[in-house]
């Protein structure tokens, strides 16, 4: 069983910080995409963008270990381009796409923002995870180790 992960007492911070935010204005996946063949259907999460009523941005990206995501309120987008396009000999590039009005996400982010919690899951997948409530529902994101972060519906 691979060692459970747990947010830092950094990311516990932002989240308390995210707690006071009303209202989620926009969401933006960060793609890992194939150069040598573009059409293939890779699809790889390495970072999620939610921006809160239109001034505040928190950005859930995965560790440098793989083993989950870290929290923060900074990211260069050129600069982790460079970083992976080095780190995979220009085979990899980053693409920053608007998801808030994928249907996962569009019902939701119309209504406020109820909660935000994070959870520690020994029995499924071992690890600390997040959670937004909202009028119609929860989603959460989970980190996986084949497609990167993922969002889905959650029930707490």
């Amino acid at each position: 069983m691979k060692e459970l992960y747990q947010f830092s007492n950094s990311d516990l911070d932002l989240v308390s910080q995210i707690k006071k935010q009303q209202n989620i204005t926009a969401i933006f996946y960060h793609f890992w995409i194939n150069l040598v063949n573009p059409e293939e259907k890779f699809v790889f999460v390495d970072t999620i963008e939610i921006v809160f009523d239109k001034s505040t941005t928190y950005f859930f990206k995965i560790n440098e270990e793989d083993s989950g995501y870290t929290i923060s309120t900074t990211y260069n987008f050129e600069e982790e381009q460079k970083m992976l396009a080095a780190k995979f000999h220009d085979v990899l590039s980053l693409k920053r796409i608007d998801v808030s009005t994928a249907t996962i996400w569009k019902e939701k982010i119309k209504t406020p923002l109820l909660s935000v919690n994070t959870v520690v899951d020994y029995d499924m997948n071992n690890e600390n995870f997040i959670y937004f409530d909202f009028i119609d529902g929860s989603l959460a994101i989970y980190y996986n180790e084949e497609k990167g972060l993922l969002v889905e519906d959650y029930e707490p």
